[in-house]
């Protein structure tokens, strides 16, 4: 790389032979030459350098040397600067030194080729010393730099993986509760219970801390509040009257902006900044409503969108099983009642021979309360020595074929009670049972 110096003069033969000693002895040298103070000035303006020398004294008009100096280093501090001197001029020295030159030379003191070779010498070493201080201080800073710009690599790659594990951590967290409410909804047989457990978890995802449930009466074809945690009962109802739309088929969520600009709240739920209203479907039919809100977020979370719509279908089947259950356990009571107004004996029986049920017919032929028939078996009624013959008819039961028993059972007291007893496999709380009909052979 060449090394440009300004070398001001207003000895114009001094300039023409720098020129022509540089130029044969470095060709790393470049020299521009100015007469004057103002051609320097102009060209320092106009290019750059990378060392100057400079006479003292540039003429009768002109500013001199260390006036040059002095206002080089307000612009730049560094780049090298050399002063020539006459030869008893120390005090001109001293204060160039003083204003910031890096070098004097006194002319007069050495033949020109010399004068001109610790020149080149002094400038080289300077302006090499400045390029290594300024390619360290480039190399420092550029160091800096990428030091700077992988911290915030590592800030933002530690940011998004901890906003991944906490995402992470939310979505096991949401998985778990509907494992939770789904082993719990298991558990519970009473619908009210049910349904306040639901809400009971639903409040606990991210954004959610209030709702309600209603359930579709179907006699009059309008959702009533069944389950609350802090959100009014007229929340729903004015949504439903504002939207002059008495039901919802898809999930509607509500932003703070949307419920400011509604007519919804009012009083306790004035403070809601979002809300969720989720139908539950049985059937294509909506038979209720999952109504959450928060008095925290701006709007539902994407992923806790997804927890909630989750959690309708769990309410959903859990409705339709207890409903079946219902169905069922209606469907027994109802066979249980006709089995009372029977002339004969009638029991229910387990696939482990246990009795389940038997009418009051009965009870009272064998003298037996609730209690005892409890820890009856059907073999237990026969003698002994029948029970193969009798497991054996029972399994041929529920094999599915009807069986037919001509054996005497077995009163207490040893006493034998002829009978013929018909036994036919049948469902019972969703389990298979035998339904089993003693008919007494009486003494004519």
């Amino acid at each position: 790389m060449k090394i440009r110096v300004l070398v001001v003069d207003d000895d114009e033969d001094l300039l023409f032979l720098a020129t022509k000693f540089f130029e044969k002895e470095d060709q790393s040298f470049e020299l521009v030459g100015a007469n004057t103070d103002q051609e320097a000035l102009q060209k320092l303006e106009e290019e750059d350098f990378d060392a100057i020398v400079c006479d003292h004294y540039l003429g009768p008009k002109s500013m001199t040397g260390l006036d040059l100096l002095e206002w080089v280093r307000e612009g730049n501090p560094s780049i090298p600067f050399i002063i020539f001197t006459g030869r008893s001029q120390e005090a001109v020295a001293i204060r160039a030194l003083n204003l910031g030159a890096d070098y004097y030379l006194k002319k007069g003191t050495d033949e020109v080729r010399e004068l001109f070779s610790r020149i080149a010498s002094r400038i080289k070493s300077e302006v090499e010393q400045r390029r290594s201080g300024a390619a360290l201080e480039a190399a420092c800073a550029n160091l800096e730099k990428r030091e700077a710009e992988r911290t915030a690599e590592l800030e933002e790659m530690n940011e998004r993986l901890i906003r991944e594990i906490d995402e992470r951590q939310k979505a096991e967290n949401s998985l778990l509760m509907q494992q939770e409410l789904g082993n719990t909804l298991c558990r519970t047989r009473n619908l009210t219970d049910a349904l306040d457990a639901i809400l009971k978890s639903a409040v606990q995802l991210e954004g959610v801390d209030s709702g309600g449930i209603y359930l579709l009466d179907n006699q009059t074809g309008k959702f009533g509040y069944s389950s609350n945690h802090g959100l009014s009962a007229q929340f729903l109802h004015r949504f439903f009257n504002e939207s002059k739309n008495p039901s919802i088929d898809k999930p509607i969520y509500l932003s703070k902006a949307d419920i400011q600009s509604s007519t919804i709240v009012e009083g306790r739920d004035e403070s809601l900044t979002a809300a969720a209203i989720i139908p539950v479907y049985s059937e294509d039919k909506t038979i209720a409503i999952l109504n959450l809100a928060s008095h925290t977020h701006s709007e539902i979370p994407e992923r806790v969108k997804s927890a909630l719509e989750a959690v309708s279908i769990q309410i959903a089947a859990y409705m339709a099983r207890f409903n079946a259950e219902n169905m069922i356990s209606e469907s027994r009571t109802g066979v249980e009642t006709v089995t009372e107004l029977l002339d004969d004996m009638f029991l229910v029986v387990g696939k482990d021979s246990e009795v389940l049920h038997a009418n009051s017919v009965f009870l009272e032929r064998f003298g037996l309360s609730l209690s005892a028939l409890a820890k009856k078996h059907f073999h237990d009624l026969y003698e002994r020595k029948r029970t193969e013959e009798v497991t054996s008819s029972l399994q041929q039961a529920f094999n599915g074929k009807s069986v037919t028993l001509d054996i005497p059972l077995c009163l207490d007291g040893g006493n034998a009670l002829r009978a013929i007893t018909r036994i036919a496999k049948a469902m019972r709380d969703n389990q298979e049972v035998l339904y089993v009909i003693v008919h007494e052979i009486k003494s004519q």
